[in-house]
């Protein structure tokens, strides 16, 4: 939901307006009918042209006929309309010399309050600059004439130094509404900058004046380059986008961009303070997440407590869960809430390596241990001292290696492939799997006192489908990670869209979600995500057959098991090793020591 404008914000019309006014003449109106009395000091050519003092009050209709008219037109607006403002266009009169100008009058209400500005709306710059050079020659060759062409050229020599300065008018309004403004010229150079702005940036003005735009805003890198590119966008950018500003107390603003009417090049930046409705947003992430885990369910609101709980705490870990759910991050989540935050944490996966390759990954070898190893390679352990090491697929460990963990967690010590000298450790493990140990250790596959050394404490991930409550929640923060990292601006997802990825079953639980949001935001052609933007699969039926093997039913034999998976899964192989909780390589090797023919 976007933010609500903020009450002090400038309204369009009237930026506009003043912006196109500056150098008038304002008069506001006396009472119901057509007097009106001078607000400020006249425009220099107001003596020229008018008889009327200025400083009296003025029957409008006198000054020129053509008022007359308008003012019948405005009477309508201020009574009826008074959001409404009335231009006349523009309009010929002669002023005291029997020179011609054009005026123009603009009627408004400000305050409640009827307002009339008059214009002369002559070509300023190059005109005038063309038209004093003419005063001069004539003040050479018409002597008699002296006095008429120094009035003339005291007039326009005023009307340029209005021009000059047609923005001062509007820089006060600016400070007085006690807006955070910064206005910049055609360089991009700041021109003025609000107190307001200035107390939050923490800067003293002369820092500020002058500079480009991009140095005035104390911004990290990402913020810069949107606001960049909102800036280079050839449209005025009304739309707002949250940008932080770094200081002694960071502050959270909205911003509009809005370009100058006489010039598309120059830009006044009107700011907007959001730091409590981000406070706000805040405390709600922060009881929705928990460290990089996204989730309010009772089941995840539980997992969270008992990550606090063995953080607290040295022991060994088992994290148990299918493929995807978030293992890792659970690993993560323990360490850096626990006293080994500062050290290193380590993460290595055990699944398809030979004995000798993951026994030198953990372990570390000596030089000429075997063959390719021609240096000394300290491993995984020793380079966690003092940390955690994270071992993920501990499921696929090979028997051999399992002997050398074993070790590690009784006496605390490892030693090097090559060596026979063991070498002290100081590392915490946490362990991961998607298998059934405890059938694995009926198979005889792994060793049931390493079982019992790393499931002093478990975690249980539940599955996606057992926690759809938390959809809503993952897309939004998955969606903020993939336009983050492809620069795609997604604003919304479409309710079909959700409806969709709500009902999916997500047999590959949140890295899936991940992918096929990645997937959607890429081929996304608008800013809001359709169904048709989803891959393909979430569109098909979903397969009722495709259920886990049941786990309180009596164990089918070995083999039979792997039977009944691929009949489950219509020989697809990879569906086979999800029903079974194992990875793809780990059937490949129960699929041939079974003899099972591994066609598709």
């Amino acid at each position: 939901m976007a933010p609500s404008s903020s009450p002090n914000a400038l309204p369009q019309p009237m930026l506009e307006a003043l912006l196109q006014k500056l150098g008038a003449a304002v008069l506001a109106r006396v009472g119901t009918g057509h007097t009106f009395r001078l607000i400020g000091d006249p425009p220099p050519w107001w003596a020229t042209t008018f008889t009327s003092s200025p400083k009296s009050p003025i029957d409008v209709r006198s000054l020129a006929p053509f008022l007359r008219h308008f003012l019948d037109e405005c009477e309508s607006a201020w009574k009826d309309d008074p959001g409404r403002v009335v231009r006349s266009g523009p309009w010929s009169h002669r002023d005291l010399t029997s020179i011609q100008h054009q005026f123009e009058a603009t009627a408004l209400t400000v305050s409640r309050r009827p307002l009339l500005l008059i214009e002369r709306v002559d070509e300023r710059f190059d005109q005038i600059q063309a038209l004093l050079q003419h005063a001069r020659d004539q003040r050479l060759h018409h002597l008699d004439q002296v006095k008429t062409h120094e009035r003339t050229h005291i007039s326009l020599t005023g009307s340029l130094a209005i021009a000059t300065q047609e923005r001062n008018d509007v820089l006060a309004l600016l400070q007085h509404l006690d807006l955070a403004a910064i206005v910049t010229n055609q360089e991009g150079c700041v021109t003025f900058i609000s107190p307001r702005c200035l107390n939050w940036i923490e800067c003293p003005p002369a820092k500020i004046i002058g500079q480009p735009w991009e140095e005035s805003l104390p911004l990290d890198s990402t913020d810069r380059k949107h606001l960049r590119h909102t800036w280079n966008a050839l449209a005025p950018q009304r739309g707002r986008r949250p940008l932080r500003l770094i200081g002694t107390t960071p502050r959270w603003i909205d911003y509009e961009i809005h370009a100058d009417p006489h010039s598309s090049e120059r830009r006044i930046i009107l700011l907007h303070d959001r730091t409590e409705i981000q406070h706000l947003r805040q405390q709600l992430h922060h009881q929705t997440q928990f460290h990089d885990l996204v989730g309010r369910s009772p089941s995840m609101l539980q997992i969270y407590q008992l990550v606090r709980d063995v953080a607290r705490v040295d022991s060994t870990v088992l994290i148990e869960g299918e493929t995807g759910t978030g293992k890792e991050l659970i690993a993560r989540a323990i360490h850096y809430s626990s006293p080994r935050k500062d050290r290193p944490f380590i993460a290595a996966n055990c699944a398809g390596l030979t004995d000798s390759l993951l026994g030198s990954q953990l372990f570390g070898h000596k030089r000429g241990a075997f063959t390719g190893a021609i240096d000394d390679h300290h491993g995984l352990f020793e380079s966690a001292d003092g940390g955690t090491l994270f071992l993920d697929e501990i499921g696929d460990i090979p028997t051999s290696v399992q002997t050398s963990l074993l070790r590690v967690l009784q006496e605390k010590e490892i030693t090097r492939l090559g060596e026979t000298r063991p070498r002290k450790v100081n590392v915490r493990i946490l362990a991961a799997t998607h298998h059934n140990l405890n059938e694995d250790v009926i198979r005889g596959t792994f060793r049931a006192d390493l079982l019992y050394r790393i499931r002093v404490a478990r975690i249980h991930l539940p599955p996606l489908r057992d926690r759809r409550d938390d959809i809503p929640l993952l897309i939004q923060a998955l969606l903020g990670q993939v336009c983050a990292a492809t620069g795609k601006a997604i604003t919304n997802l479409h309710p079909d869209s959700l409806h969709l990825l709500m009902i999916y079953a997500w047999p590959g639980n949140v890295r899936e979600l991940k992918s096929a949001i990645e997937f959607a935001v890429i081929s996304a052609r608008t800013t809001c995500l359709m169904p048709s933007d989803f891959p393909e699969e979430l569109h098909r039926p979903q397969p009722h057959h495709l259920s886990p093997v049941p786990q309180d039913s009596p164990r089918p034999e070995p083999k039979a098991q792997l039977l009944h998976a691929l009949q489950q899964a219509q020989g697809n192989r990879t569906e086979a090793a999800k029903l079974l909780g194992i990875s793809r390589a780990t059937l490949y090797r129960r699929l041939l020591a079974h003899h099972i023919e591994m066609a598709e």
